[in-house]
């Protein structure tokens, strides 16, 4: 599964309401991840 981050419109692994793969905490700004079929794009490590 992937989440998206709308104002990078960066896509991580992971799910709306939890951590990414990199660690970024979907519950803070929750209005800016939504949840995604797309390709991961992001580059860091627990995501790529």
């Amino acid at each position: 599964m992937a989440v998206k981050h709308t104002p990078t419109q960066e896509v991580h692994k992971g799910v709306k309401g939890g951590t990414t793969g990199c660690g970024f905490n979907t519950n803070e700004h929750s209005n800016h991840w939504v949840n995604s079929n797309e390709k991961i794009t992001c580059a860091k490590n627990g995501c790529k």
